[in-house]
């Protein structure tokens, strides 16, 4: 027992710093759980006389930590002096890692004196989940050629293709029902139109871009009624070609009424007072000598005929 005692005394008086000399301490402040990239504070405290000069701290290896921070503070404890270093530390390996040993040099006139720090240890948890032991490697370069690839152009060919399909589709359906709703044949029909058309207020109050508009909506829905095709969102020169294709009759004068219109609407020319009243009668007549014509009637059984009755006479 008393050589235990006097072992214990003795170590004590050995590590003990002598009066007046420098001296370090350490102490380490880590969070309850520590992972890789977190910061804890290592404070390393050197006490020394007045006179003296602290170079430091220094470390031969950092090893798997790095300092992120470091402040100093001195302050004055009687006769010495204390100069504390406040290190933040993160560390970027999972374990159990020893920190790194600081030295300090200290001056005091000619004598210079090499401090160290105690060594410790702290616990460095894994971010990573549990099953995962490490972090996954790249995938393979894809080979080349990726045949899958070439079938993106495809595809998209296929779709516009189809898209182009199903719009026409649509257009065709959609004048089918509308054919199939029209209350009157459409001469009849453009013939109403153009009975209930307001064109002397319109050309009174000046709105020859509005009257020309009317007409030729009107007569390019009686020439897709008539002739069978698109003709209410072609342009002049895609009706002409579509009537030319469908052999339609009176296709000149269809063409100069069209012209005319298109120079109105959009290049803003004024025909003359004449010409803008005798427009919804070019109109009028396009319609009546283009309308399918009524076949002459059969003569009843037992009549004469007009030739007989001459040749009898």
């Amino acid at each position: 027992m008393l050589a235990t005692l006097a072992t214990t005394l003795l170590t004590l008086l050995l590590t003990a710093p002598l009066p007046g000399l420098p001296s370090v301490s350490t102490r380490l402040t880590p969070p309850a759980r520590l992972t890789v990239g977190d910061r804890f504070e290592v404070l390393l405290t050197v006490s020394r006389g007045d006179s003296s000069m602290v170079i430091g701290p220094l470390a031969d290896s950092l090893g798997v930590f790095v300092v992120t921070d470091q402040k100093t503070k001195l302050r004055s404890r009687g006769d010495r002096q204390e100069s504390a270093f406040r290190l933040s530390l993160a560390g970027f390996q999972a374990g159990r890692h020893a920190l790194p040993v600081f030295t300090f040099l200290v001056q005091t006139g000619a004598r210079t004196d090499t401090l160290r720090s105690t060594p410790d240890s702290v616990t460095i948890a894994s971010v990573l989940p549990d099953l995962m032991r490490d972090i996954h490697d790249l995938k393979p370069a894809e080979s080349f050629p990726n045949y899958w690839l070439w079938g993106i152009p495809g595809l998209l060919l296929v779709a516009g293709a189809l898209a182009y399909a199903g719009r026409r589709l649509y257009r065709s359906i959609r004048r089918i029902r509308e054919l199939a709703q029209a209350p009157l044949p459409p001469w009849e029909q453009a013939l109403a139109a153009l009975d209930a058309l307001p064109w002397r207020e319109w050309l009174a109050a000046g709105q020859v871009k509005r009257y020309y508009y009317a007409l030729s909506e009107i007569l390019k829905r009686y020439i897709e009624r008539r002739f069978e095709f698109n003709a209410v969102e072609q342009t002049t020169t895609e009706i002409l070609a579509s009537m030319r294709a469908h052999r339609s009759p009176m296709r000149e004068d269809f063409a100069r009424f069209l012209v005319r219109s298109d120079l109105v609407k959009y290049a803003k020319t004024v025909p003359p007072e004449e010409e803008l009243r005798l427009a919804v009668d070019e109109v009028r007549d396009l319609v009546v000598r283009t309308r399918p014509q009524a076949p002459p009637p059969t003569p009843a059984a037992g009549a004469p005929r007009p030739d007989a009755a001459q040749g009898s006479a």
